[in-house]
Formats: structure tokens, sequence, C-alpha cells
């Protein structure tokens, strides 16, 4: 059995704003495994990111609230701990590369300044031993170490990715969160990127919890994918089994959006109406108005997650009309 490494179990989080309060995790059950890397998929508004940054204690404050449920890292609650605390496991046992490295990235400070922060705080390091590590990292991830006394604003946008992604394996983290690492990059350098973690990974076994949009991604960098609608997990398995044999009506939209790059060109489908407004979330079934195959079962009762073998579980009462 491989050893569990995060834990989430019925997570809820809501945000409070204005008097109003939205939705945007619900009852969020997640496990990772030591090496394995997950896929988190869905569309804006999914709950994706908000699961992350709960994860590490990073929610806004006096507006983000985790409502209930539990995170377990090693078996040792992160919820329950103080910033301090929590701040002694970030960068060092979790490491975050957020969406955009430009916000990310404190334009007050060189590159290398901020990578080697990251080893003086977490390894007792001196100034200089830190800075030379930095170097290294820089010369990993592709980027000449001559450059470590640049500023953020003197790199493109794959740069200061790799940047981003230098300071989160500074410290070699057990876990890796990356929240949309290559979003607004071009093809070229997306590839590289992808190329950089799946070597980091398989070098360092460091397991990888990758959000995106984009199923390619997904296909080429993760084990295993959980697909998430209006912050619950609906399909979740291997990611051979799931795109093979998609049997949620989400997933199976979100697969059939893709475009087909042999065979005679066909019009691409699309998913009818909106996200689910997690400030008004309809009763059970959080897809169903958004679904030709809903009943009135689907309206009244949210399905839980089933199992349908070793490597495929998921959350729809007529599921078996897609097989």
């Amino acid at each position: 059995m491989e050893q569990e490494l995060l834990k989430i179990t019925d997570l809820s989080v809501e945000y409070r704003v204005g008097g109003k309060v939205s939705k945007a995790v619900n009852h969020l059950n997640l496990t990772i495994h030591k090496g394995e890397a997950l896929g988190l998929v869905g569309e804006s508004g999914a709950g994706k990111t908000t699961t992350a940054l709960a994860t590490l204690g990073l929610l806004p404050e006096k507006v983000g609230y985790v409502t209930g449920g539990s995170v377990e890292f090693h078996g040792e609650p992160l919820l329950k701990k103080k910033d301090r605390e929590l701040s002694k496991i970030r960068g060092k046992q979790i490491a975050m590369v957020f969406q955009n490295p430009l916000t990310s990235l404190n334009p007050l400070f060189t590159v290398g300044h901020q990578i080697a922060m990251v080893y003086q705080k977490h390894e007792k390091m001196s100034k200089k031993e830190a800075m030379e590590k930095a170097d290294e990292l820089l010369k990993m991830v592709g980027i000449a170490s001559y450059r470590h006394g640049d500023y953020p604003h003197q790199f493109s946008g794959g740069m200061r990715q790799r940047v981003g992604i230098a300071a989160a394996l500074a410290c070699s983290p057990e876990l890796l969160i990356c929240d949309e690492p290559t979003t607004a990059l071009d093809v070229t350098i997306q590839a590289q990127i992808l190329e950089l973690m799946k070597n980091l990974q398989s070098e360092y076994s460091t397991s990888l919890l990758m959000i995106t949009h984009n199923l390619g991604i997904i296909a080429e960098l993760c084990q295993n994918v959980a697909i998430m609608y209006a912050g619950h997990v609906v399909e979740y398995g291997s990611v051979e089994e799931v795109f093979s044999h998609p049997m949620h009506w989400y997933t199976k939209g979100l697969l059939n959006a893709i475009p087909k790059l042999t065979g005679p060109r066909e019009k691409l489908e699309s998913i009818p109406g909106m996200v689910a407004n997690s400030q008004n979330l309809p009763e059970g079934c959080k897809f169903h108005p958004r679904c030709s195959h809903c009943t009135e079962q689907c309206k009244e009762a949210v399905p839980e997650l089933v199992r349908i073998n070793d490597n495929h579980y998921v959350a729809c009462y007529h599921m078996e009309v897609g097989v």
C-alpha cells in the first residue's frame, strides 16, 4: 500500500464578501500518495485553486473560511496549525507554483535573492551559501546564473515561471502544488516546463498536484486525475481509465470539447449552460441543470462517489447510460 502523503477529508470552504456567501468547495475528498502525480481538472470556479490555498492556510483573511473537514499531511492536521507552524511547512515540505509569476514574485527583490531566502529560512544557510544554491537552481531550470541579480520585470513570462518553479523546488519539497503553471505561455515554453517537472518528479520522487484546465497536460504528466465541478469531485481514477472510459456526463463534455488531430473535421461539442453559481448552488447533483440525462432523482440528492473498479470512481446516478 502506497504511503498517504496528503489526505483531504470532507473539506468545505466559503468566501464571505458584502453579505454574500460563495460555497467554493463542498465536502471534498482527495488523497495524494508519496510519489504520485494527481491532476485536478475543471472549469474556472470549480474550486481547484481554493482547495490548494486552503491546504496551505493561504485563504484571504476575513474573506475565506474553512467551514468543515480536515487536511492531513503525514497524518498531521494542517488546518489546526497556527500560521507560524505552517510557515515552517510551506516552502520546505509543501511548495506551490502560482498561476501568475509576475504577481507571486516580489518586484522589489532580485530573483536570486528570492530563491536564496528560501534556503536561509528553512536550511539556515549563510547568505553566500544560499546564493550559490540559488545559482545552481537557476541553471537547473535553464536560466544562466549570472542573471541572479536581475529583477522579475526583466524576465519573460516563461522565465519568470521557471524562477517560480526554482523557488518552489529549493528545499526539495515532498509535495509540489502547481496552479496553472503554464497559463499564457507559448507552446514551446510550456513543453519545456512540463519536461522539467517530469524530470524533477522522477529524480526527487516529489508528489505533484497539478491544477489545470488543460487535459493534455494531465495526460502528459499525471498518473491519476480528479474531475471537479462546483466544489465536488465528480469522477476520479487513473488517467488512462478516466480518459478512455469517461462515465460522468461532465467529463464526457470536457473530453468532447477537445479538437481532434486526426479524422474528418467536425464541429466541437460544448457543454450547455453556465458554470454553477457558487452563491446559489442547485440542490442535488450540481451539474444537473446542464445535463441532458437529468432526472428528478438528480435534482433531489447529491450522488455519492461510487467505485466502478480499482482505478475508477464516479458520482452519477445514470453513469451506465454513458458506458
